[in-house]
């Protein structure tokens, strides 16, 4: 597991709920707490589809770019949210890159005007190597380092 704090956190609030940076991860979850308190589930309701659209082959859980408008709606306004929480995982296609992996996460925390993010994966079957989730701590890092948002890592 990965932890670390982003160094400008207006910035990356603006890259997460304004742009299209995190739009190709999967939103497995999130929590909202502003002048109530959301829990929004990611998993998406194939029942709310037709056939046509099931027949493109939907993904079990909806991308962040479905997801954002709705987050950001619930949270703006004049006070700053009390904590939000969102839980991204890689989508099936770049899970194959991930020897003995079922999911891998990226948790992202705001709260107290910092915003803590950590990394995790799911093994597909009980195994001591580690290598997978290395691999996806790589990835992250290279991916915050390439969108030009800074980290301090938590020992």
């Amino acid at each position: 597991m990965l932890a670390f704090t982003v160094n400008d956190t207006k910035s990356f609030m603006n890259l997460l709920l304004k742009g299209d940076t995190f739009d190709t991860f999967h939103f497995r979850q999130g929590e909202l707490n502003t002048f109530a308190s959301f829990v929004i589930e990611g998993k998406r309701n194939m029942d709310f589809y037709g056939t046509e659209e099931l027949e493109q082959g939907l993904s079990r859980y909806v991308l962040w770019e479905e997801m954002r408008p709705f987050v950001f709606q619930a949270i703006k306004g004049n006070k700053l949210p009390k904590s939000i929480k969102i839980v991204f995982s890689l989508p099936d296609e770049k899970i194959e890159n991930l020897p003995n992996t079922s999911a891998a996460f990226l948790n992202i925390l705001f709260k107290d005007n910092t915003v803590l993010c950590t990394t995790a994966i799911s093994q597909a079957s009980f195994s001591l190597d580690k290598s997978s989730e290395k691999l996806w701590e790589e990835y992250v890092l290279k991916f915050f380092k390439k969108n030009g948002i800074g980290i301090q890592i938590t020992e």
